[in-house]
């Protein structure tokens, strides 16, 4: 099935191809494809409008799609209230298009344990293995992350086999861990007492929390910290400390978006800092 959508501002490449999710592929001619739910979709943008196909098909894709691309999020108050932050002030505009993500919170909890200290074409290979093993049809050779109860059924020898290392045996509990009762009970939480549940379960720490707190619960106060926010926060804001300390300072430096600022800094971090092309400033602030 083929249908547009008017999801304005958007743009594709910041924000499928930034770290936040694993399964989408661009094409040369600017097409994004990729499964999504129980369906395979390709995505390309047209002016203001997204040109959506998928496979099957059915009527929930399209309220599938803008879930995902987080269709309702006021971009522009977003912005107003980063924008305030003399750092970003810098460049935020020019990030208008990056949108964060919604991955269903089963795939998002399992696949962001499964990216512990991983690159990410480790992870999409562990991920895709996983996929084509357990996971259901959609289209072609393309196959849906594995449901719960799907992946459930896996021995540890099994999840090693598909070269998940000792990233196999925190799947394996996962699963045995946690339910869809509990993920529905997750659902209802407040961010912080989400994060304060999530780290109790195997193979999820600070990082991981924040991740599915963030792209997988939707809880737009987290803010994941790695190696490139760790360097942007230093470069940028003069800031330094452990997880808990760099946490709380963007707590209260980005308040409720804080999700966003992470994605603006990571994507500038990571894309453009390294050649010398900021699109924040290169000044320590305070």
């Amino acid at each position: 099935m083929r249908f547009d959508l008017e999801i304005d501002p958007l743009d594709l490449g910041q924000t499928l191809g930034c770290g936040q999710t694993f399964r989408w592929r661009a094409a040369p001619d600017g097409t994004w494809a990729g499964p999504l739910g129980d369906q395979f979709v390709v995505l390309r943008k047209a002016g203001r409008r997204l040109i959506v196909e998928a496979k099957p098909g059915g009527r929930h894709v399209r309220k599938l799609v803008r879930k995902h691309l987080r269709a309702d999020d006021d971009i522009d108050e977003v912005h107003r209230v980063l924008g305030t932050d003399k750092v970003l002030a810098d460049g935020i505009s020019q990030l208008k298009g990056l949108r964060i993500v919604k991955i269903d919170e089963w795939e998002c909890l399992a696949s962001f344990v499964l990216a512990t200290y991983a690159n990410i074409p480790r992870i999409t290979k562990m991920i895709e293995t996983l996929s084509t093993r357990y996971g259901t049809r959609i289209a072609g050779g393309v196959r849906a992350f594995p449901t719960h109860s799907q992946l459930a059924r896996a021995t540890s020898h099994e999840l090693m086999k598909c070269g998940l290392g000792y990233r196999a045996q925190y799947v394996k509990t996962l699963c045995e861990t946690i339910d869809e009762h509990q993920l529905e009970h997750l659902r209802t939480l407040p961010y912080e007492k989400l994060r304060k549940e999530l780290v109790e379960l195997p193979g999820v720490g600070d990082k991981v929390a924040d991740c599915v707190s963030l792209f997988g619960f939707g809880r737009l106060e987290a803010f994941p910290i790695d190696v490139w926010i760790e360097r942007a926060l230093a470069r940028l804001y003069g800031r330094k400390g452990n997880y808990s300390k760099l946490r709380a300072f963007a707590a209260k430096r980005f308040g409720p978006y804080a999700g966003y600022a992470q994605e603006y800094l990571f994507y500038n971090e990571r894309l453009h800092a390294p050649n010398g092309s900021c699109l924040f400033s290169k000044e320590e602030r305070k």
